[in-house]
């Protein structure tokens, strides 16, 4: 019987296909004679068994899982709606228990010997006084460290969680390709691929028996409160923010360490000692996992013009007051230029044989290994000591005389930050792309964990990288993808459980920093915003729908057109919304900045500025949100009848979303002063809108008002109150014909109905006291003011100015407008709850520092006498 072969294709890559641009290149799928490895058969059956329509259906769906989960790398920056997905392949890559030994003993080994050779160059420096290592490649690099020397690294140790890349020979053998030891970037990628995988082809699991890596952030998490001796210390995660490419795997370790992520104005040093400002005031932090490069940590002692690191965080290493993890200094240890001289460390540190040989490594800082280099340049890939920036072209590419000369000019210019490795050092793997198994290059991120007793574990997994259609590079930063990858596990492994089993008799702080709760607010602020407007605009088309008399269509879009936003500002265009390109633009225009889309935009930045804190399930909905508007793109070229169906469905969407995004959060989110700024901010954004529509719908009834405009007010009323999905609402509460004055009384002071500016405040009143701690001098502000215009408002009679300036008026036409007490009235107060969202901003949201009594700590020279 015939043995079953997939068919491949061959994937185009830059003008060659892969097969003839790796002709030695070992294949992890296929034998020499085309036949599927043994590892990878019940797999290979199971996938060709599903048809190509089938498979590009799971690829699709692949895709959508992980824009629903907020898995992101950002390599461009003007794609209208943010980052690029996080690609991961149908086919997993398989590590067998024989060829995941040697690789767990390899890594160990060279993670023992950095860690000594980091603690002797910046102590002792034996290594480099009996000359074993040259100095240059040492002293010399950019990465070395002079204000690491004297400093105790936390522990004793440099290294606790780290990366390293390895690829293959062509005759299978792993060698390592870079070392990531201090900061091992892709382990979210890694769980992330499995929770996808898992959740798009179940099925294929059954047929292996793998080993989990669920609880890897949980394994971090208990190695960094090691590091303190506080019963419940304050451990937060450093990133460099949201223009970080892998924010999202800062954002998902955070969320799945249940500790803060924070960026440098988030950290205040005081007293020598790190602490983080909430919207509650001053707590204290013990331990930092740092996600920044060394020489942006700390301005005061790196690079001066760093704004991501923390003013004075050097001194309080110094001291002992915090812990950064990994150790300053560490970043040395992925000096590329040390590759070639890591058999020598290991031989000098621990007297042994390497297990695991290195990729072939160049330094071009040394003569002769440029010249060797530069004369055979077609044979290698030159890139920089650290990142993954590549000089020569991709693999199967040849240098024209032109790009030669421009790189062996950037070359010489400083030799010393270049290294040189073989092509063609990747093996080969199948992925699937529409459907179609191509052929493509990977290589393999493994990590590893240095435990409280100083040993190292490696996670059983990896994230592999595997080129795409798009790029010929596995490096994620030049458009490569990854894979699942599975590690073979015996039948004998037992389940792992947590050290650490303290039961928690007080419940556990909840830090809220004011840049989490500023994007909170914005959040719920953009979200009321645009299911305002859509919700506006999808009764338009209704209305226009309707068999309306020219009397009440001519009443209706005056109302509409004065309570909405005009096109282009209203200066002179006689584009409005009184027509469906008009409305259509209002709901689909990126560039008109009250357009619908652009609230949903907004509205999604912020939401994904702290995906650390939403869950996903309420990340789902406002990517889902974020997906319909991506697909369906403004067509200036669009017909009235195409316009309108648009318009309708967008809005129809944002309003049932919107509403679907508050209730998922609400059923599946801490309650915590974070999600309550966005309740906040949807509050103060529905008493914003309400009272800015009641002042423009008083002022079109002021100019026609009187007994004989009774019917036309009337009709107004009600297409001002179905804008505002209030006209069922005014019905329940009054059961009477639609009068002016009952409008104004229900929407400014009534505190049942769900657009009351009174109710609305009383919200905000509310969620501020439940989010902070007695005796904030902001919470005292803001109550204060939010308490005085619900007085000042409960204190308006609105039947009697009503009666006497619309119903019974005294002046009509712009005399009326001019002179109307009930108009100045309704602008002072609007203008009072606008106030409010400055006072919730200076109080909570703009980084203020509240000093929490004799708790928090006092400058120097400084008393409570003072």
């Amino acid at each position: 019987m015939s043995e079953k072969r997939l068919p491949v294709h061959q994937a185009k890559r830059g003008g060659t296909t892969s097969s003839g641009a790796f002709p030695g290149s070992w294949n992890e799928i296929f034998e020499r004679d085309g036949v599927p490895r043994e590892v990878y058969r019940p797999l290979f059956d199971r996938l060709s068994a599903v048809s190509r329509t089938d498979l590009r259906r799971l690829d699709e769906q692949l895709e959508a899982t992980m824009r629903e989960m907020g898995v992101t790398f950002d390599i461009g920056r003007d794609r209208p709606w943010g980052r690029r997905p996080w690609y991961c392949d149908l086919m997993p890559h398989i590590v067998t228990e024989s060829e995941w030994k040697p690789l767990v003993a390899g890594m160990t080994q060279r993670l023992h010997a950095y860690e000594c050779f980091l603690r002797d160059v910046y102590g002792e420096r034996r290594i480099l006084r009996q000359s074993l290592v040259p100095l240059h490649p040492v002293l010399g690099s950019p990465y070395y460290q002079h204000a690491a020397s004297g400093l105790r690294p936390p522990d004793g140790a440099f290294l606790h969680l780290s990366g390293m890349a390895v690829s293959r020979r062509p005759s299978g053998e792993f060698v390592v390709k870079h070392q990531y030891f201090s900061h091992a970037s892709g382990i979210s990628y890694m769980i992330q691929n499995r929770r996808a995988m898992a959740r798009v082809m179940p099925q294929a699991f059954a047929d292996y028996m793998i080993h989990s890596i669920a609880d890897v952030p949980t394994d971090i998490l208990e190695v960094l409160r090691g590091f303190s001796q506080d019963e419940d210390p304050t451990v937060v995660l450093l990133s460099s923010g949201q223009g970080s490419a892998v924010y999202s795997e800062h954002s998902f370790l955070a969320r799945r360490m249940g500790i803060p992520l924070v960026e440098g104005g988030d950290l205040l040093v005081l007293n020598s000692c790190v602490y983080l400002k909430t919207v509650s005031g001053l707590e204290r932090v013990e331990v930092i996992y740092s996600r920044l490069s060394d020489n942006y940590l700390d301005p005061l002692v790196f690079r001066r013009d760093s704004l991501l690191g923390v003013p004075g965080l050097v001194q309080c290493i110094r001291m002992g007051t915090v812990a950064v993890i990994n150790a300053v200094g560490s970043q040395l240890a992925d000096d590329r230029a040390l590759l070639a001289i890591a058999p020598a460390i290991i031989r000098y540190y621990l007297g042994e044989v390497p297990i695991l040989d290195g990729l072939e490594t160049y330094w071009l800082g040394d003569l002769d290994q440029r010249e060797l280099v530069l004369e055979d340049l077609d044979q290698y890939t030159v890139r920089p000591l650290y990142g993954e920036r590549i000089l020569t072209p991709p693999n199967g590419h040849g240098l024209d005389d032109r790009r030669r000369a421009a790189v062996i000019r950037e070359i010489l210019e400083n030799p010393a930050l270049f290294v040189a490795q073989p092509r063609d050092c990747d093996a080969l793997t199948v992925s699937y792309d529409g459907g179609r198994p191509e052929m493509r290059t990977q290589d393999h991120i493994l990590f590893s964990l240095r435990t409280n007793g100083g040993d190292f574990t490696v996670f059983p997994g990896a994230l592999t990288r595997v080129s795409t259609d798009e790029s010929p590079f596995t490096a994620s930063e030049l458009g490569g993808g990854s894979k699942d990858t599975w590690v073979a596990s015996g039948a004998e492994e037992t389940v792992k459980s947590s050290p650490r089993l303290i039961h928690e008799t007080r419940l556990p702080s909840q830090h809220v920093t004011s840049r989490v709760a500023e994007a909170f607010y914005w959040t719920g602020r953009y979200l009321e915003r645009a299911r305002n407007l859509a919700g506006m605009i999808a009764v338009i088309e209704a209305l226009e729908a309707e068999e309306l008399n020219p009397t009440e269509r001519m009443l209706y879009r005056p109302v509409w057109n004065r309570i909405l936003p005009l096109l282009d500002g209203g200066g002179g265009s006689r584009r409005t919304i009184s027509n469906p390109q008009g409305r259509y633009r209002l709901t689909l225009d990126l560039t008109e900045s009250g357009s619908v889309v652009n609230a949903v935009q907004r509205a999604t930045w912020n939401g994904e500025s702290i995906l650390e804190c939403l869950s996903l399930e309420a990340w789902a909905v406002l990517s889902q949100l974020q997906s319909r508007f991506q697909r369906t793109r403004l067509r200036r070229t669009a017909s009235d009848a195409e316009c309108s169906v648009a318009t309708r469905k967008m809005c129809d969407h944002t309003t049932a979303l919107v509403a679907q995004f508050f209730g998922a959060a609400q059923t599946t989110m801490i309650a915590d002063g974070g999600w309550r700024f966005c309740l906040i901010g949807q509050m103060v954004e529905r008493a914003s809108t309400t009272g800015n529509a009641l002042g423009s719908m008083m002022r079109s009834l002021l100019r026609a008002s009187g007994p004989a405009h009774e019917h036309a007010r009337e009709i107004q009323l009600s297409a001002f109150l179905r804008l505002l999905g209030s006209r069922d609402v005014y019905r329940r509460v009054y059961q009477m014909r639609i009068e002016p004055g009952a409008v104004l009384q229900m929407l400014w002071l009534n505190p049942v109905v769900p657009r009351s500016v009174s109710r609305c405040l009383a919200q905000c009143a509310s969620l501020l006291a439940e989010s902070q701690a007695d005796g904030s001098p902001a919470m005292g502000r803001t109550v204060a003011g939010i308490e005085a215009l619900h007085a000042e408002i409960a204190q308006t009679d609105w039947d009697l100015l009503a009666e006497a300036e619309i119903v019974e008026p005294r002046l009509k036409g712009p005399e009326a407008v001019a002179e109307s007490v009930l108009l100045h009235r309704i602008e002072a107060l609007l203008d009072r709850t606008l106030g409010i969202h400055h006072l919730i901003s200076d109080g909570f949201l703009n980084h203020q520092i509240h000093m929490r009594g004799a708790g928090q700590p006092l400058l120097k020279g400084f008393s409570d006498a003072v």
